[in-house]
């Protein structure tokens, strides 16, 4: 029988977010901690191909990259 309760610890994963009233953008994504090279990548093609800014993986990193409880 498979055991089905929940543990008790707290699993985390990174999450960013690009919420912008001028072009109208909601992009969300979420990852497990070891993705988060990926993570960083992908925010960084979509921030420079649809808003024409260039950030650095760092700047995404340390300003946009949240770590949250699923």
């Amino acid at each position: 029988m498979a055991d089905t309760h929940q543990s008790d610890e707290k699993l985390t994963a990174l999450e960013v977010a690009c919420d912008t009233e001028v072009s109208g953008c909601v992009f969300r994504m979420r990852t497990e901690v070891d993705n988060r090279d990926r993570l960083l990548e992908i925010t960084r093609d979509h921030v420079s191909e649809q808003h024409g800014t260039e950030y650095s993986l760092e700047e995404i990193n340390d300003r946009h990259v949240t770590e949250v409880e699923v």
